[in-house]
């Protein structure tokens, strides 16, 4: 019950999992099959017999830092804005100048897609055409 109010792809699930396993089929073999120590293995079975499964959930303060704070992401979406033309590597070779951070193409692509930013465009008219006779012809159509 626990296992489903959780949601199967939270890293806690798997530890659950793990421990259920270990019940089962005993410390060794589960730690074989994820590919864990069983050193990893044996904390995971005390929190949940001290009952801390919170505890399972990766800490806040063991996750990666990000590199950049929220006013260079700031300064990053006013330069986006400012000029929609910016490709990735413009952006990320800007960062490196102005805030002396080494960020990877990647990198800097979930950045500003974490801005939620997003640049739509109109399509490109050719310099021949009329647009007086586009309008007549669209007219037609319907």
């Amino acid at each position: 019950m626990l296992l489903k109010k959780m949601g199967k792809a939270t890293q806690c699930a798997r530890k659950l999992e793990a421990v259920i396993a270990a019940k089962k089929h005993g410390i060794t073999e589960v730690a074989k099959i994820y590919g864990i120590t069983r050193t990893t293995l044996t904390p995971w079975i005390k929190r949940i017999k001290n009952d801390t499964i919170e505890r399972l959930n990766t800490l806040p303060e063991r996750k990666r830092k990000p590199k950049l704070n929220d006013d260079q992401r700031k300064q990053m979406l006013e330069w986006i804005q400012g000029n929609s033309q910016l490709t990735i590597n413009a952006i990320r070779i800007k960062i490196e100048q102005m805030f002396m951070v080494s960020l990877s193409k990647s990198t800097v692509h979930r950045e500003v897609q974490k801005l939620r930013y997003s640049n739509t465009k109109q399509r490109p008219k050719h310099f021949t055409q009329d647009s007086h006779k586009v309008s007549v012809f669209k007219k037609n159509i319907r």
